[in-house]
């Protein structure tokens, strides 16, 4: 597949091994699950080709090839800034739709796969142009987003409710998530395929302490991730202004909140914010700390149910873990060995940090005895769904 502006497209092949179509309303910098998704496609024969198609964005270039057999096309124009009102971004969406429309060849397509839902409608018009699968891969509980007023949840539940059903397959995050879905759509085809990252086995001593000039006495907590809103984040940030510099909260990732935090954090000497790091740095950065937290603030059912990647790298770097309390992280806090869970506000988790010592973490975590999944032991999930819906369409 390449864009029609380029002229290139091939004939399509009719059997498995072709091109598989990835849609995503974003600038495609940091999308670890599509790029999953696609390099495990690639690994096991089922494409010869992966092309991941957003917006444009900045600097970034309208082509771009990623690794071997993967490539990113941003095409339309950019959307509103981000932080600017979601009916804004909302209303771009059809810019995008008509540009993917006009200028994707389909000729060699043999599945796409919507991320979002927004991607939904124009995936939805690609496939029947092109009369292939479509898998809907939804990264959260779309429909109940954080941050999403009523009336931008209704048109969303609007628009799934009746595009849902036209898709060949859905995939989840969670089984939490799973659930409420089958209760939504009764009767419809779903698979849980977890977003765990590609780990490895910390080799070398983190640089996280040095870097950040952290003493080894300092328990240190540390957050990785996208910062945004409703993560719980500001509560974090307010607790540890206000606990003592024997705390230290490390931040380790970008996003639309990061200014914000800062100011908020208000120069407190025990609050550290590190740029983020490919995910095949990020578990031994994280070794360095003693605690990974995850307790979101959002009152949404998608963070209520989400079981988040960050919990598995958090596993593979060793560490113990403060957990919020949606039925998936305490689910997985039954299996791990040393967890707390924790309700979202400020005096719960002041009380849960402060009286966690020191010396029982550091003990705890020198105990751990558990190995956290890979990829590669979640991907046979979604490569049985592609066969079969590829299968369906050869």
């Amino acid at each position: 597949m390449e864009c029609r502006k380029e002229g290139k497209g091939v004939k399509k092949s009719g059997n498995l091994g072709g091109t598989h179509l990835h849609l995503y309303y974003c600038a495609w910098t940091n999308e670890s699950r599509a790029w999953r998704e696609g390099a495990s496609a690639l690994r096991h024969g089922l494409a010869k080709q992966i092309t991941y198609v957003g917006y444009r964005s900045g600097e970034l270039p309208e082509a771009q090839t990623r690794e071997e057999g993967q490539l990113i096309y941003r095409i339309g124009a950019a959307p509103v800034v981000p932080g600017s009102s979601r009916w804004l971004r909302a209303a771009s969406l059809p810019r995008w739709w008509r540009a993917c429309l006009r200028d994707i060849d389909l000729a060699n397509v043999d599945l796409i796969v919507a991320h979002s839902l927004a991607a939904l409608p124009v995936a939805l018009a690609l496939k029947r142009r092109a009369g292939v699968g479509l898998v809907y891969d939804a990264h959260e509980l779309e429909t109940e987003r954080a941050g999403w007023s009523w009336g931008i949840r209704r048109i969303a539940r609007f628009f799934e409710k009746r595009l849902i059903r036209r898709c060949d397959h859905t995939f989840v995050v969670s089984d939490a998530i799973k659930d409420w879905y089958l209760n939504a759509y009764p009767g419809l085809a779903i698979t849980t395929v977890r977003n765990i990252a590609d780990t490895k086995v910390v080799s070398e001593a983190s640089s996280l302490r040095k870097t950040l000039k952290i003493a080894t006495e300092t328990l240190v907590y540390t957050y990785c991730g996208a910062i945004t809103r409703e993560r719980g984040l500001e509560e974090l940030v307010d607790v540890f202004c206000d606990i003592g510099s024997e705390y230290a909260l490390v931040l380790v990732g970008d996003g639309p909140a990061l200014d914000e935090l800062k100011s908020r954090a208000n120069g407190a000497g025990n609050i550290y914010f590190h740029q983020a790091v490919p995910v095949e740095r990020l578990v031994n950065l994280i070794s360095g700390a003693d605690v990974g937290v995850f307790v979101t603030a959002s009152a949404s059912l998608s963070y209520r149910y989400c079981l988040p990647n960050k919990v598995f790298e958090y596993a593979a770097a060793k560490l113990p873990m403060l957990l919020g309390d949606g039925p998936e992280l305490l689910r997985f806090a039954q299996e791990y060995p040393a967890v707390r869970t924790v309700a979202s506000n400020r005096a719960a988790l002041r009380e849960a940090i402060t009286t966690w010592a020191c010396d029982e973490i550091r003990a705890a975590r020198s105990a751990i005895q558990y190995t956290p999944p890979t990829w590669r032991d979640e991907e046979h999930l979604l490569i049985n769904v592609f066969k079969d819906v590829q299968s369906k369409y050869a």
